[in-house]
């Protein structure tokens, strides 16, 4: 396990691949057997859900529904572990210390295009009062922009949405040396999603950057590295439980 210094009452951690999405090794990890655990089901999106206590009162069948089809979760309930999933996407962990709330999020490319880093700190200052300057964040382990080799079509896409894209990528030489073009982009989506959290007011000297990449740390799981066709890889958790 990896661990986030990010306040005194918050517990922020990423799993590596012994662990994985096991819920009980990761209570037994935090000391928190008696916590509650969730994760949910993510697909891209820029869709953010907070764990309140109605949330908490549900059976599991209906808590796993409202958890479905969501990239970023949230709460302000103590003894509550949560955490999102990934394989080379980029999670993010956001603690608020003034209000006692947090967010795991889920950054893949798709996700970062659509800003659900600066969405969830939005959603944090709704529903909890959440002032940026006060947070601290970490982005864990995830894929480097040198592993990060796109088309320029997901280039495409980000600077269709507005980013400014020249500072965070890099042109190098294609590893499909057969293919053309011989040269393609790298994103440095780490350093895109950094610049979200320091847009919404988030200080630069309060976030904390993994320098892991997970697609040549194979202490990690990658998608990238691993999963081909219908063989699938395993995933990490990044999360957090408040104390």
């Amino acid at each position: 396990m990896l661990y986030y210094s990010l306040g005194n009452d918050i517990t922020a951690y990423t799993t590596d691949r012994t662990i994985g999405r096991d819920g009980a090794k990761i209570k037994h990890e935090l000391c928190a057997e008696g916590a509650r655990f969730f994760y949910p089901h993510q697909v891209h999106t820029d869709r953010i859900y907070c764990i309140n206590e109605a949330f908490l009162t549900l059976d599991a069948p209906q808590q796993k529904e409202l958890l479905e089809g969501t990239d970023a979760v949230m709460t302000d309930i103590p003894q509550v572990i949560l955490g999102i999933s990934t394989a080379d996407c980029i999670p993010v962990v956001v603690y608020d210390p003034e209000h006692h709330a947090a967010a795991a999020i889920h950054a893949g490319w798709k996700g970062t295009v659509l800003r659900i880093v600066e969405k969830a700190i939005d959603e944090m200052a709704k529903s909890y009062g959440t002032k940026p300057e006060q947070c601290t964040a970490a982005i864990g382990p995830g894929i480097s922009q040198e592993s990060f080799e796109v088309g320029t079509e997901v280039l495409d896409q980000f600077c269709n949405a507005g980013f400014q894209m020249d500072d965070v990528t890099q042109w190098m030489p294609n590893t499909r040396v057969r293919e053309q073009p011989p040269m393609k982009p790298h994103i440095d989506l780490k350093e895109v999603n950094r610049l979200q959290l320091m847009r919404k007011g988030i200080k630069e000297q309060n976030i904390t950057v993994s320098p892991i990449d997970t697609f040549t740390d194979e202490r990690f799981f990658s998608a990238r590295r691993e999963q081909k066709g219908t063989v699938k890889c395993g995933r990490i958790l990044t999360g957090f439980m408040l104390k």
